[in-house]
């Protein structure tokens, strides 16, 4: 909540942009993301997964996009069903049906790209024993 000034810190996030700016320069697609610990990182763009701050997901982790992406796949599948089985539709019923089961899809596939997204940059955090990025923090440069 408060901030204090931390000269320590500053020397630190100094050091870690000196040495980003040249991978930025190689043509590396990297970030400077601050960790959960407070300190700034460098990571390249797989490593981050998906942003959780700003207007985009708000469901913090892989398994939470599966979730929702299986919630979101069962409901286009029992949509399918639904018409194909269901009763005698009118022409705009038939019409609009075909169009929310299309929207649903389209977003139970964003929900599982994500998912799959951040399953990777887990893994590659993880492997490359790297601290958890806190996408949410404001990052606040020297």
């Amino acid at each position: 909540m408060f901030k204090y000034y931390d000269p320590e810190l500053v020397e630190r996030d100094k050091a870690v942009v000196l040495a980003h700016e040249p991978a930025v320069a190689r043509g590396e697609k990297r970030l400077l993301v601050r960790t959960t610990d407070g300190e700034l990182f460098s990571y390249l763009a797989e490593e981050i997964g998906f942003t959780t701050g700003g207007a985009g997901a708000k469901i913090t982790t892989g398994p939470g996009m599966f979730v929702g992406a299986g919630f979101l796949w069962a409901m286009v599948l029992s949509l399918g069903i639904f018409m194909v089985s269901g009763p005698v539709f009118t022409a705009g019923e038939m019409a609009g049906l075909p169009f929310v089961e299309l929207f649903a899809a389209v977003i139970a596939w964003y929900f599982t790209r994500l998912g799959m997204a951040e399953h990777r940059a887990r893994k590659l955090r993880k492997a490359r024993k790297l601290p958890k990025p806190l996408l949410a923090a404001p990052l606040d440069l020297p």
